[in-house]
């Protein structure tokens, strides 16, 4: 099995488990082998500078002064004669603090005694140690009973002899603890503390790991599954900014979108059902009369000719009223489809709507009231002139169907708002309920749900409104007129001359 067919968790749980085990292993055999070299080190009496020092006794400062002798014999060139008195200065203070412990020095060059303790033969001094080392050029004894030292220097020939009893070093029990057991101690501890640390910070990281990798990684599994099984109501909530929180963000932002997709095509859906049931009711209703009037003319039940002229008279409407669902249904249908072809122009919108009321007004037998403010009297929009009539025809008629029996009054008011033209469309009559505002414009719609009386409308009006005005990149709502009535509001984007020679 590879490394990569592993899963995440135990990838994760190895590489933290060698992340402790290799410095741990390093740091124990680091400790062990400062311990080892304390053990190698006989250092019980010597103390931990005694490992720095090449000698070895119970005093530690009596092996400084021998040691710091023999340097400085060996950095003295031969002197002449004047330098005689120099050299015994030098070593003067060395002699004394080694003679506070009980030891006489001599010191002699080529047989010429250079120096001697007060009260000392330094023939004996000689012979002495001539007995304990023979011919040795660099010895020393150090016993409970004696101290002997002997160097003569190979570089500047001076011959240095020490000869003394120190008193005897003391009972173990009386020393304390040795400063080896002391280092022991503390490496043993501080070994112990790092040893410590690092599991705490394994476990540590790896809980962190766990809460800032696998925890969302859970996560979003989880969700995926939901997914899987068509919930799509089930959020996802990562609030970490890493590489993983961007990540499960995308996914979050996926089922939004998927949910959003649902929505929209059940919305569609439910559209697409509502459209057939709407097209075969209203079809429906006017053939079934245009068959009654077909039988009736047929079996002579007219038999007068006013009413055979009325039978054709209802006929004749009846077929109109199927023309006009037919071609409000094609032309619903084009727009849906994006295949009407927009011939895009700036429209000064008060001098059109002043044109178009005027051409309606006497025909339709409405009043109809405009409202422009003074600024935007020369404000131009964008519109496709034919398509706009539509527009406003299917408002007109509107109006008057749900005016009836009262004549209809219509005010129209412009106004700016946010970088637009705004036409408020109102009208007086019965209006519409709260509830019904939102789906006035969706197909087929229409607030008589029984649909009874397919003559006042198919329910396409104001549906092919909003489509011709999305098509002009407006849009459109609707809203209640105050005191009574239905207010149609349109918004389309105002003209600028200057934006339209930057983008040519």
């Amino acid at each position: 099995m590879r490394w990569r067919d592993f899963s995440l968790r135990k990838r994760l749980w190895l590489a933290n488990l060698l992340m402790i085990v290799v410095p741990l292993c390093a740091l124990l055999g680091l400790g062990s082998l400062l311990i080892g070299i304390l053990h190698l080190a006989d250092a019980d009496h010597l103390g931990p500078l005694s490992l720095l020092w090449p000698e070895r006794g119970p005093s530690l400062s009596i092996e400084y002064l021998v040691s710091d002798m023999r340097a400085r014999a060996d950095d003295q060139k031969r002197p002449t004669s004047g330098k005689q008195e120099a050299l015994k200065q030098k070593f003067l203070e060395d002699c004394r603090l080694l003679e506070q412990q009980g030891v006489s020095v001599a010191m002699l060059r080529d047989g010429q005694l250079l120096y001697v303790t007060q009260g000392s033969d330094a023939a004996r001094l000689q012979a002495e140690t001539q007995r304990l080392f023979g011919a040795s050029r660099r010895a020393e004894l150090w016993t409970e009973d004696v101290f002997a030292m002997r160097y003569v220097s190979p570089k500047s020939g001076l011959t240095i002899v020490a000869l003394g009893k120190i008193p005897p070093r003391p009972p173990e029990a009386s020393r304390g603890i040795p400063w080896k057991t002391v280092l022991e101690i503390v490496l043993g501890f501080v070994l112990l503390t790092l040893v410590a640390i690092i599991l705490f910070l394994g476990r540590y990281l790896s809980q962190l790991l766990d809460r800032q990798v696998l925890a969302p990684l859970a996560e979003l599994r989880a969700a995926s599954a939901a997914i899987r099984q068509g919930n799509l109501e089930q959020p996802l909530q990562v609030k970490a900014k890493d590489e993983i929180g961007m990540a499960c963000a995308d996914f979050e932002r996926m089922r939004q979108e998927l949910s959003h997709a649902r929505d929209e095509r059940i919305r569609y859906e439910n559209n697409r059902k509502e459209l057939i049931a709407g097209i075969s009711h209203d079809l429906r209703t006017p053939l079934t009369a245009v068959r009654g009037y077909v039988s009736a003319l047929r079996d002579g039940i007219a038999r007068t000719p006013e009413k055979k002229q009325h039978y054709l008279d209802m006929l004749y409407d009846s077929v109109l009223l199927l023309e006009r669902l037919v071609n409000n249904l094609f032309l619903f249908s084009k727009l849906d489809l994006g295949k009407v072809d927009f011939q895009l122009e700036p429209v000064g919108m008060k001098a059109y709507l002043s044109e178009y009321l005027a051409s309606v007004a006497a025909e339709c037998e409405v009043d109809c009231r405009l409202t422009v403010p003074e600024g935007l009297a020369g404000d131009a929009v964008c519109i496709d002139r034919l398509q706009f009539q539509r527009v406003l025809d299917n408002l007109l008629s509107n109006s008057r169907k749900y005016s009836q029996p009262q004549r209809a009054v219509i005010d129209i008011a412009l106004r700016e708002q946010g970088g637009g033209l705004e036409i408020a469309w109102q009208d007086h009559g019965c209006g519409v309920a709260l509830q019904q505002l939102p789906r006035l414009f969706d197909s087929f719609y229409r607030t008589d749900a029984a649909r009874s009386h397919v003559a006042d409308g198919s329910g396409l009006g104001l549906a092919i409104v909003k489509e011709i005005v999305t098509g002009m990149k407006g849009r459109c709502s609707a809203e209640a007129t105050p005191g009574g009535g239905l207010t149609i509001v349109l918004w389309l984007p105002l003209f600028r001359e200057e934006e339209e020679k930057w983008k040519g």
